[in-house]
């Protein structure tokens, strides 16, 4: 016998998002895969941040690391998605909500920024370092041009640390209803 979870909405709250009756396999299904995907995404900000900062400390190594760059923009955007889009299963499937809590709806916003940061500004700095890299790497006279990524996994990984927290403290607060 499979059990059902199903959250049903307060009469008086009828701005309660609609909640989907599922498995608890099912939902415990997605929060492996939001756990797993949040995980390799802090990993992948690491390692972006790894090559990113090695070169500042060891010039030798800039060719190397900033040919590499653009190689995590795929992997990067890939768990980024799956982050958010199992987080957003979770809030329609479990009891708090999408946008009933604040803790959820602080997480939600700050995943939708930072999936629109890997695409609009992310993703131009990665193929500008990898052609500073090859370029150095074919012997090319250094332009002086040196992509500062540096921001980018610092901000990252604090926001994803955050959401992490938020996630297991689960501060109390709900969103007003307008």
């Amino acid at each position: 016998m499979t059990a059902v979870t199903a959250v049903t909405a307060s009469p008086s709250a009828g701005r309660d998002p609609i909640r989907l009756p599922v498995p608890r396999r099912v939902r415990l299904g997605l929060l492996v895969v939001h756990l797993v995907a949040t995980a390799a995404w802090i990993g992948l900000d690491v390692a972006l941040g790894v090559l990113v900062f090695v070169p500042m400390l060891d010039a030798s190594w800039t060719a190397a690391c900033h040919q590499v760059l653009p190689l995590l923009f795929w992997p990067l955007l890939t768990v980024a998605l799956l982050s958010l889009v199992s987080g957003t299963a979770l809030g329609v499937v479990t009891r708090w909500g999408l946008v009933r809590h604040r803790w959820v709806a602080i997480k939600l916003v700050m995943n939708l920024l930072l999936v629109t940061l890997i695409v609009v500004l992310l993703r131009p700095g990665l193929e500008d370092a990898g052609r500073h890299g090859r370029a150095l790497a074919a012997g090319l006279p250094d332009s002086g041009e040196v992509p500062r990524l540096f921001m980018p996994p610092t901000v990252s990984v604090t926001l994803l640390v955050v959401a992490t927290v938020l996630s297991v403290w689960k501060p109390r607060g709900r969103v007003r209803s307008t």
